[in-house]
């Protein structure tokens, strides 16, 4: 039986088969739009694409977890607009779904990033990266930021493991409640210490496998199949549409 550690190894399931370039641009395309669109509508419709993207490409187990995380984030942020209202006047008659709309945008970019964090490997973020052109100083660290997602969660999932295993007779969830120093001990610690040492390890990687900012990749031609230009294609009909929407009903 596989350990709590393997839950992120398979967590893409690569059903649309598409290009590392057309993962990338679409995850350009949804931050760069999900920016310039301002109101409820067209950040829905982009919202909502995005999410059966998300879905088609990554595997529910993940995708709900990683969602979980999202909507405790977005629920103390709106406790937190409600307190300040009371304390500050400024943020009086301020209503509670003005504290969605940066999720919602931060919800668009997480939907259409995880599935390039899961199905590219890190030579074909690389050699992407370098056919568009894109330079070297900024290449390396998004390479490195992209694929310290997946290494995040492989990090997370083994630490609670250690951690279940080591604690099991101790009461589970509230015992951890009952003793907060405990747990930042035995579980927050450790983890950001695995996660600077992850960090370290993909940027040595990086620089192993010759991702500098000199490195040749070629001439930069792009070798789309049909599924990439259909992708691309509903991409862009979804921002017209929303855009569209967004105007008429605004």
């Amino acid at each position: 039986m596989p350990g709590l550690s393997d839950k992120f190894k398979n967590a893409a399931t690569g059903r649309l088969n598409l290009a590392p370039e057309t993962r990338l641009a679409l995850t350009l395309m949804a931050s760069i739009f999900s920016l310039i669109f301002s109101d409820g509508i067209s950040l829905g419709i982009l919202a909502a694409a995005s999410a059966v993207y998300l879905v088609l490409e990554v595997r529910p187990k993940a995708t709900i977890i990683v969602y979980i995380a999202f909507t405790v984030m977005a629920t103390v942020a709106m406790i937190s607009l409600k307190l300040l209202g009371l304390f500050m006047a400024a943020m009086k008659g301020q209503p509670l779904y003005a504290a969605l709309f940066p999720f919602i945008r931060m919800s668009i970019t997480l939907n259409t990033i995880l599935p390039l964090a899961f199905n590219a490997r890190l030579s074909d973020l690389a050699s992407t990266m370098g056919r568009l052109k894109i330079p070297g100083l900024i290449r390396l660290p998004l390479i490195i930021t992209v694929r310290f997602i997946p290494t995040f969660f492989n990090d997370l999932t083994q630490l609670r493991e250690a951690v279940a295993i080591r604690f099991r007779r101790r009461g589970g969830f509230f015992f951890w409640l009952n003793n907060p120093v405990i747990a930042w001990r035995v579980f927050f610690m450790p983890l950001v210490v695995r996660l600077i040492r992850s960090a370290d390890e993909l940027a040595i990687a990086a620089e192993l496998k010759g991702l500098s900012a000199s490195t040749d990749f070629g001439d930069g031609r792009l070798m789309l199949k049909q599924a990439d230009r259909v992708a691309l294609s509903l991409a862009t009909i979804g921002i017209s549409l929303a855009s569209i929407f967004g105007n008429l009903y605004a």
